[in-house]
């Protein structure tokens, strides 16, 4: 494993360490900057409370801060896995990295963006 690769993953496992002790509506979490400005809830608003929840195994906890977080692991996973198999799944990396598929991850961000502040999601 490259030195890089060890890197990132002791990152990860000292944010993941944080995120699991610490509370994130404490001082020492970023504040989402939109939501300050605008009062309205950006894609991402809820990420930080989603990732402690997933951490403490709370799913329906996590879905309730961002469902669009949670509901996006499994692909998240799947292109993880696709990035590193390419040449196994050829038509589905192509598919995967299609400007089609970017297009319709879009729409949905700004779909989830919209209807979270309509609804009050």
């Amino acid at each position: 494993m490259s030195k890089k690769k060890i890197l990132i993953l002791v990152l990860c496992l000292c944010g993941a360490i944080l995120f699991f002790v610490l509370d994130p509506e404490s001082a020492i979490f970023i504040k989402c900057p939109f939501y300050s400005l605008t009062g309205y809830s950006c894609p991402g608003c809820g990420a930080q409370r989603a990732i402690h929840d997933l951490l403490h195994l709370d799913i329906a906890g996590a879905f309730r801060h961002n469902a669009l977080l949670v509901s996006s692991i499994p692909l998240i996973a799947v292109v993880m896995i696709l990035e590193r198999r390419k040449s196994s799944y050829t038509r589905l990396y192509t598919r995967f990295n299609s400007p089609l598929f970017l297009f319709i991850l879009i729409a949905l961000l700004f779909a989830w963006w919209i209807l979270r502040n309509v609804f009050q999601i």
